[in-house]
């Protein structure tokens, strides 16, 4: 048996699936480590974020369900113990009582943002990354979630792939090549959105057809798009 035989005697998918495994692992026992001291578990946290995340900072319980890939009773469980801790707020629709949206409030937004700080820890290891590396890792994050959205295991994600404004490879030539329909601008790979709340949901057929015309830029640039879109720069 050679050296490199020795080396490798995982494949590489399961290599590559023990790494995102230590990445999911430090999240959650951080998370958990902070829970002793600040009384909020991961659940909890996640519905927080998520509530953040939202246009009104709000949503029903079965949105939050759905998002966080978890049974109703399970969603509706945690929105009672984070009502309890005044995070949130439920209420009735008026026009139809039988739909609960839950409110973040300003103490649960607070709770949240200082209990959740992976995006900060994980944006500065990505720094380590070069911007090609960085680039590359995005469209690879976003195929490995189309993955997963078709066998199941997570909810729909708001990807400009899988959206009808999204247009690949329009302008080949160019270091922006595809195109928003709705802001109506040219982008590069940098700037794709994983989360887009002007998403609209195209046919799987067509989703398919833009991951196959996706191909990495080749040296990213600048991208200048409005109401938040995403922003990588080159050094």
């Amino acid at each position: 048996m050679t050296a490199v035989t020795k080396i490798d005697q995982d494949s590489l998918p399961d290599r590559l699936v023990t790494g995102l495994s230590k990445i999911g692992l430090a999240m959650k026992s951080r998370t958990w480590r902070r829970k002793g001291r600040q009384g909020i578990g991961p659940l909890q946290i996640q519905v927080l974020t998520f509530l953040r995340s939202r246009p009104n900072h709000s949503a029903t319980v079965s949105t939050i369900a759905r998002e966080l890939s978890v049974k109703l009773p399970t969603a509706s469980e945690v929105i009672r113990t984070l009502e309890q801790k005044r995070f949130v707020r439920r209420r009735r629709r008026e026009v139809d009582n039988r739909v609960v949206t839950v409110h973040l409030t300003a103490l649960g937004a607070k709770a949240g943002h200082v209990e959740n700080r992976w995006p900060e820890i994980l944006a500065s290891a990505t720094e380590n990354l070069s911007v090609q590396e960085q680039v590359s890792l995005l469209g690879t994050l976003v195929k490995l979630i189309r993955a997963l959205q078709l066998q199941g295991e997570i909810p729909v994600a708001r990807m400009c792939v899988s959206c009808e404004h999204f247009q690949p490879d329009v302008y080949k030539e160019s270091d922006l090549p595809h195109h928003c329909n709705f802001y109506n601008v040219a982008f590069g790979d940098q700037a794709f959105r994983l989360d887009c709340h002007e998403y609209v949901e195209v046919s799987k057929h067509g989703i398919d057809q833009n991951l196959d015309s996706n191909q990495p830029a080749q040296e990213p640039q600048v991208v200048q798009m409005r109401v938040g879109m995403a922003v990588t720069s080159g050094d």
